[in-house]
């Protein structure tokens, strides 16, 4: 089966800028430490240097070389594959939002509200305009137009976020929402092949840690409307993904992807389904869950996949189902013992989860007060 390429959204370097902090000034106003940054909002599947090239490459990447690889693994590089989706759409508007805020901006009211750019980048323009309306509290908006426009056509509203985000936190962390309107970035770069509406809810606080700083911990709910990163590639999705990371680096990630897998193989080929959850702990190893559905899935069956791996990401156990209904399952195939997965993965049944809208937290969420957006945060009006 050939898989799908999907094309990256920006380049490399813009997206080092977004995950650091080197671009920006050392030391930053209170208006520009408040925004949030790519590295506090992005999904993580397990961190590892791979899934990191995965994001930083400029050459496309495809689900082919991942599923090739020579850990074996076939559900970790699928579930990362629509984790890489999401962050490159992210990454979109938070890769001017870097170079934007490593300049001093312009003071709109003194201490209350400063604008940055305006900055050419890819064929747009962009303006960010970042503003305190509350105490601890912060509003964002991110506005675009075609480079080389008249002075006289307005900018468009590309993305916009409110937060919370105290004196003592980290630069760049807090907690809030954001909306990201991929139909509106279409009006201003006419190329863009992406669609659709990201709203995100996200902490980077720990309920665990007695300081009540935010840090490197992110509790994350995606709530995706008609979204896809590329429609020549993938058809739109509307689904839920939800992630977080502990402050000890444990992850956990649930999400949902609609292309074609390699295990599966038709003539022609059909797109699957597969909503998917991967576990990780650093220096120990993780566990991938799958349910996969529709493409070249066997009419009137779904099938069901369970893999561990080591802490050197080498698979230590594979089971596969094949199921017509509740309780009508027959295994497929098996590879290990689930005796190799980490103590606390070591169930030997499957464990996907099976409603990819739900935006509900996985046990061990750092900030278990995060709920799914429901609407784009509003900059006029900011809650």
């Amino acid at each position: 089966m050939k898989l799908q390429t999907l094309s990256f959204l920006a380049a490399a370097t813009l997206l080092a800028a977004a995950c650091g902090s080197s671009t920006s000034p050392s030391t930053p106003d209170a208006l520009a430490a408040a925004v949030p940054d790519f590295a506090g909002v992005s999904l993580e599947a397990t961190g590892a240097a791979s899934e990191s090239a995965t994001l930083s490459t400029g050459a496309a990447a495809t689900l082919g070389s991942a599923a090739a690889a020579p850990s074996g693994l076939e559900f970790l590089p699928v579930i990362r594959q629509g984790i890489h989706d999401l962050n490159q759409a992210v990454q979109q508007d938070f890769a001017p939002i870097a170079q934007l805020i490593s300049t001093q901006g312009k003071d709109l009211t003194v201490g209350q509200s400063k604008q940055y750019g305006p900055m050419d980048q890819g064929g747009v323009t962009y303006l960010l305009t970042v503003k305190r309306f509350g105490n601890h509290r912060f509003a964002w908006k991110l506005e675009g137009k075609p480079t080389g426009a008249a002075a006289t056509v307005a900018f468009t509203q590309l993305a916009v976020g409110t937060l919370f985000h105290a004196d003592n936190d980290v630069v760049h962390r807090g907690r809030g929402q954001i909306g990201f309107d991929f139909d509106a970035f279409k009006t201003v770069s006419p190329g863009f092949l992406g669609q659709g509406k990201l709203y995100c809810a996200y902490s980077n606080y720990d309920a665990t840690d007695a300081s009540g700083v935010a840090g490197d911990a992110k509790t994350l709910v995606y709530v995706l409307h008609d979204f896809s990163v590329d429609t020549t590639a993938h058809p739109p999705i509307s689904a839920a993904f939800v992630g977080h990371k502990t402050r000890d680096g444990v992850r956990d990630a649930r999400v949902l992807y609609y292309g074609e897998l390699p295990q599966f193989v038709g003539n022609p080929d059909h797109a699957e389904l597969l909503l998917g959850r991967a576990r990780f702990t650093p220096g120990v190893g993780g566990r991938a869950d799958a349910l996969v559905s529709g493409g070249d899935v066997p009419s009137g069956e779904v099938i069901y996949g369970a893999e561990c791996w080591d802490k050197s990401e080498a698979l230590s156990w594979r089971k596969v189902w094949a199921c017509t209904g509740p309780g009508a399952c027959t295994v497929e195939s098996e590879q290990g013992d689930v005796s190799a997965c980490a103590v606390d993965l070591q169930n030997n049944g499957p464990e996907a989860p099976t409603d990819g809208t739900s935006g509900g937290l996985e046990p061990g969420a750092p900030d278990p007060t995060v709920a799914p957006p429901t609407a784009m945060p509003s900059f006029d009006n900011p809650t």
